[in-house]
């Protein structure tokens, strides 16, 4: 296949960093800092104010449910009716919760609003990455995405330990109110976006909940997401049991390799094509592979340092190339739909590992549960390598071509 770098020499690049790119990017990064300044927290919240330790990962379970639930109806409403409007219903709806929680309310009625914002969540957020794909230039969409994954990326590194620190030393209505300024922020420069016009279709998109134009690439990140969620879910836990607390050494180190990694990756991706897609999954996934072994071996910081560098390399390589596949092989008409196709395969990939995982773990012992999270990652290899026929839409090559 031809270079991809070699039909677009005597072109000018597009350009990237637009007005309603850069505000697009900071809704986003706003979006997931209140996201992940309260996956930490709330759990805490539910010991203390719920009165049963058991009940703590239900506000990120009735989240997740909640957005699992929505965003194929939310692609199929941001195809037929609109980008702007339901964006900020989604935002609207993702706020509305988070405010009534500086009153502190009773932890029963907390999961029920979580439920609530895991819908505007699963809207917000599959409408920000259909915008996304609708400002980012085609020629450079590995580069644009893997920038703006970094809003997500980012907010990973400092929003839990920002987060604790507020409430470990003010309060958990000062965190609420601190969260929810971030969301309405948001939505604020939502207002300011200037989204492309969309054309009239004759035939309004049928509902679908998988989208098969982008079932590869979400077939791919669901699996993972459910090795993924191993990582974030039970390492801080396997690591105290090893005598290690400094387990943020391993976040720290994965948020800055991934930071680095996704624009490079994105950039190497517009240059050569299909053979860099191929690359980038590749490398990102036996990266992967090489962290949990380093992670399943833990005994010191050194251990969670190094983990935490390839794992970042491996997923800040693998993610954004499956989003921007994603994106490529899916006509304008149906973007809603592809990337809420994607984004609820990572919902789910995280719910199921969550579970699967602990039950695992229970069984074997974290060292041997991180071992067999090797398993997902040769089935990303299988799935994407192998190219099944029932997965194949598009290709690369046909979207080059229409360059």
């Amino acid at each position: 296949m031809e270079n991809r770098a070699d039909g677009l020499r005597d072109e000018v690049k597009p350009k990237l960093w637009t007005r309603n790119y850069v505000l697009l990017c900071l809704s986003s990064l706003l979006m997931f800092l209140h996201f992940h300044s309260l996956i930490p927290t709330l759990p805490l919240y539910m010991e203390i104010y719920g009165g049963k330790s058991s009940a703590a990962g239900f506000p990120m379970a009735a989240l997740t449910l909640g957005a699992v639930l929505i965003r194929p109806a939310a692609g199929w409403a941001l195809d037929v009716y609109g980008r702007k409007r339901i964006f900020l219903a989604g935002l609207l709806l993702f706020l509305l919760p988070a405010v009534l929680y500086v009153w502190m309310i009773p932890a029963y009625l907390l999961i029920v609003l979580r439920f609530v914002q895991g819908i505007g969540w699963g809207i917000g957020n599959t409408a920000s990455n259909t915008v996304a794909s609708d400002i980012i230039p085609l020629k450079r969409i590995g580069e644009g995405t893997g920038i703006f994954m970094i809003t997500l990326a980012l907010p990973m590194a400092i929003s839990p330990g920002v987060s604790l620190w507020i409430v470990d030393h003010y309060s958990f209505p000062l965190l609420f109110a601190v969260s929810s300024s971030l969301i309405f922020l948001s939505f604020i420069l939502v207002l300011f976006i200037k989204f492309p016009r969309q054309e009239k279709q004759k035939r309004k998109p049928k509902f679908v909940f998988w989208d098969r134009s982008s079932a590869r690439p979400a077939l791919v990140i669901l699996f993972f997401t459910i090795s993924h969620s191993s990582v974030i879910s039970f390492l801080p836990v396997y690591a105290k049991q090893q005598g290690i607390e400094a387990t943020g050494l391993f976040f720290a180190a994965m948020a800055v390799s991934t930071l680095i990694v996704r624009p490079a990756a994105g950039m190497f991706v517009d240059k050569q094509g299909e053979r860099g897609y191929n690359l980038a999954v590749a490398l990102g996934a036996l990266a992967v592979c090489l962290a949990l072994g380093i992670l399943a071996q833990t005994a010191s910081a050194f251990h969670l340092v190094a983990g935490g560098i390839f794992y970042g390399v491996g997923f800040g390589m693998g993610q954004p190339a499956l989003l921007a596949l994603t994106i490529m092989h899916t006509p304008a008409e149906k973007k809603g739909a592809a990337n809420a196709t994607y984004w609820t395969a990572y919902d789910i990939g995280i719910a199921i590992g969550s579970v699967v995982w602990g039950l695992v773990a229970a069984a074997t012992g974290y060292r041997e549960m991180f071992y067999l999270n090797i398993i997902p990652m040769l089935l990303v290899l299988l799935i994407y390598f192998t190219k099944l026929p029932f997965l194949q839409k598009n290709s690369i090559k046909e979207t080059e071509a229409d360059l």
